[in-house]
């Protein structure tokens, strides 16, 4: 009894820190922590949320464009 009560305690605290990990502090359980976390700074809310692909495409976009800029940057030199 006490194998499966563990197994299921995991399994719950995976599940919410999975929620607070992909929806964030505020929007939790449909809000139900926001009050908690009010001091915390919201995103504006037309912030358009991305993806963790888009996240990830978008930095490997930037890190593109800043290896060129350094590559023209020796070049002038």
């Amino acid at each position: 009894m006490s194998k499966a009560f563990g197994i299921l305690l995991i399994v719950a605290a995976a599940w919410v820190g999975m929620e607070f990990y992909t929806e964030g502090s505020r929007n939790a359980f449909g809000g139900a922590f926001a009050s908690i976390f009010e001091n915390e700074q919201a995103p504006a809310p037309d912030a358009p949320r991305l993806s963790t692909p888009q996240r990830a495409g978008a930095a490997v976009e930037r890190a593109h464009r800043e290896g060129e800029a350094r590559y023209d940057r020796m070049l002038d030199e």
